[in-house]
């Protein structure tokens, strides 16, 4: 079987979960002998079926033409919107209404409507999906992948490489409103906790209110590191918790790879985390930094069973386990 990518044309300097996912799944399902062929401005590939990334007008084009050929499309929509309000979940019952006529909107439903299979990451995801876009294509969850080399990330390469000593709360991920570091910031003001930011900043304006807001407590922010860094798996691997209060996500790589890790976990319940992690992680309403502060606190002193915790997420979220369930969905898109 012989399979196209697509995932962004463009260079994306932050490196997107998307086109992490996009990679992942296709190094796993290379080794189970599927050929995985990236689609490029100037070369669309010969294949069996197009796995499309992302709901990305800029497809189109590509999908009518892979469509044209008789060959079959799968999208991984990675799509939600943000529900952390009581109109945030309004918007999304109504959407096909007040926004059904923007451009945007209907190219992206379009996209959803000339794909023959969907591949969202949660049951959340493929629900909201379904009601924000009025579309009733196949669906079935596919969850994110975690490489199992977090499982044994060494601590001391971190805290050596930048003089930590003390315990200490990690948040990895873009320095935007959506991850939230501000109310993240502000609730372990006056605890004493220290807090590791990895992460590119988005909005100067944005990352000038996090740095204002860290006067008041101690906060050290470093610039985003390689995916293959040891040193990321490793700062997962020291940190004593890790918090990605995100507005959404889904669930959230570097989540993922911090539980393997061994990390105690703290992740919004918008977006899917709890269908991943469970009992194994705690839930925080990121919008409230008492919330947020309570939580943290709660997960600081509790008892931690890291084996089991890692056990359970590598016993179903490897790239492995991925690359077998989206092989299953190929199979059967084509067979049908």
């Amino acid at each position: 079987m012989q399979v196209a990518f697509l995932r962004l044309f463009h260079a994306n300097p932050w490196f997107s979960g998307a086109q992490l996912q996009a990679l992942h799944t296709a190094n796993a399902l290379q080794a189970l002998g599927i050929r995985v062929r990236f689609v490029e401005p100037d070369s669309l590939p010969e294949a069996d079926l197009l796995h499309a990334f992302g709901l990305y007008p800029d497809y189109l084009s590509t999908v009518a033409v892979y469509r044209a050929r008789g060959v079959p499309v799968v999208v991984s929509p990675i799509f939600f919107k943000d529900i952390s309000r009581w109109w945030g979940r309004l918007r999304v019952h109504t959407a096909f209404l007040w926004e059904g006529r923007q451009r945007r909107y209907q190219q992206q439903r379009a996209l959803l409507r000339q794909a023959h299979h969907l591949l969202p990451n949660t049951h959340a995801e493929a629900a909201q999906v379904q009601r924000y876009f009025r579309v009733d294509t196949p669906a079935t969850v596919v969850p994110n992948g975690v490489d199992a080399r977090f499982a044994t990330a060494d601590p001391r390469l971190f805290r050596e490489q930048f003089g930590i000593k003390h315990d200490f709360v990690l948040c990895v991920g873009r320095i935007e409103w959506r991850k939230n570091q501000l109310r993240l910031i502000r609730a372990l003001q006056g605890t004493g906790i220290p807090l590791v930011l990895i992460g590119q900043p988005i909005s100067k304006r944005y990352l000038r209110h996090c740095e204002r807001a860290a006067q008041r407590t101690s906060v050290l922010f470093l610039p985003p590191l390689p995916h293959d860094s040891p040193l990321l798996a490793s700062a997962y691997a020291a940190c004593r918790v890790f918090a990605l209060p995100s507005l959404l996500e889904t669930p959230g790589l570097a989540a993922l790879e911090a539980g393997v890790a061994g990390a105690r976990v703290v992740v919004t319940p918008y977006g899917g985390a709890p269908e991943y992690f469970r009992q194994f992680a705690r839930y925080p309403n990121p919008r409230s930094v008492a919330s947020l502060r309570a939580t943290i606190l709660e997960a600081w002193d509790a008892p931690h069973d890291a084996d089991a915790q890692r056990h359970f997420l590598l016993s179903r979220y490897t790239w492995e386990h991925v690359a077998q369930q989206t092989l299953a969905v190929y199979r059967h898109v084509l067979d049908s």
